[in-house]
């Protein structure tokens, strides 16, 4: 599959967004609601986008204090964080070289006790290292309560196919009323009372001309003056966390092996960078099995 700027910019919103209605794009990017549609068609046709996953609002709807933790690991093997993390809500899976450098393997989930849950991250089969990160913190006092038949509703989100035209059709035209509940229960820009999301899965390595990577770099050199380096290259890498406290992660958008030898080039040119390696994005799969089982006994 090759994809162009502006199909990024697209997979962007759905990866931040998810559930994003049409005329969004179409003001955000000035693109017409036909070519929207062809170029997500085609994510999904490619297998680029291999289905959809819901996400709920878990403080909102359960009440009480809850975090978002984000957990970054190291795995030598296949893990199964599903059985052991509860509100489990994505699973990122990256390609890493050498192995060690960088995370491999990044968690996303709800919860209430965050000593615990990084506990258990660390026992997970399969983790070999691991680090936790609070994304998010709420306290709601009064949940919000959802009705049987708003329950009934999300559960038809399973039923059928679910793609980008039938997400487009209950967000910007819903006509029966299961689509007219979903329309208010699904979050977006403009109905940020939304409790629900639809998210894409992503297989990036179908993609043939572009990778998301993270090169892992050891330096002496602040951070301001790393950020100037990249900047009068022209490189415009963000700069995250440091992975095991010595490995400071930047992130690019790489076009082709041209744009990659510019990167890895500029990255090993000063004497106080030293490239150790990267990461790939891979994977990303949202988690929604524990989802399906809460909502089949609300809607009971």
């Amino acid at each position: 599959m090759i994809i162009d700027p502006i199909d990024l910019k697209l997979i962007r919103q759905l990866e931040m967004q998810g559930s994003i209605a049409l005329s969004e794009f179409v003001s955000k990017f000035h693109i017409d609601t036909k070519q929207v549609l062809l170029r997500v068609k085609n994510f999904e046709d490619a297998d680029f986008i291999t289905g959809y996953g819901l996400k709920i609002f878990v403080p909102a709807v359960l009440g009480g204090r809850w975090w978002r933790g984000c957990i970054f690991a190291e795995s030598a093997l296949p893990v199964e964080p599903e059985k052991t993390i509860p509100y489990l809500e994505e699973i990122i899976h990256n390609q890493s070289f050498p192995i060690g450098v960088a995370p491999n393997l990044s968690l996303l989930f709800y919860t209430q006790d965050l000593k615990n849950s990084y506990q258990v991250a660390q026992k997970l089969p399969g983790i070999k290292y691991c680090e936790f990160y609070k994304a998010g913190e709420y306290n709601v006092s009064v949940p919000r309560i959802l009705l049987k038949n708003d329950w009934q509703a999300i559960a038809h989100l399973y039923k059928g196919k679910l793609n980008y035209q039938r997400i487009h059709s209950i967000l910007d035209n819903p006509e029966t009323d299961d689509e007219v509940r979903l329309a208010h229960l699904i979050w977006h820009r403009k109905n940020r009372s939304g409790v629900v999301s639809i998210y894409p899965n992503f297989n990036w390595s179908v993609i043939r001309n572009f990778a998301h990577i993270h090169f892992a770099v050891t330096t002496k050199m602040r951070m301001k003056d790393l950020r100037k380096y990249l900047a009068t290259l022209g490189l415009a890498g963000n700069i995250t966390s440091r992975f095991k406290k010595r490995f400071l992660q930047i992130e690019f958008d790489v076009w082709g092996f041209s744009d990659l030898q510019n990167v890895v080039n500029a990255l090993s040119l000063p004497r106080r960078i030293a490239l150790e390696g990267c990461s790939i994005a891979y994977k990303n799969k949202i988690h929604d099995e524990w989802l399906k089982r809460f909502i089949s006994e609300e809607k009971s």
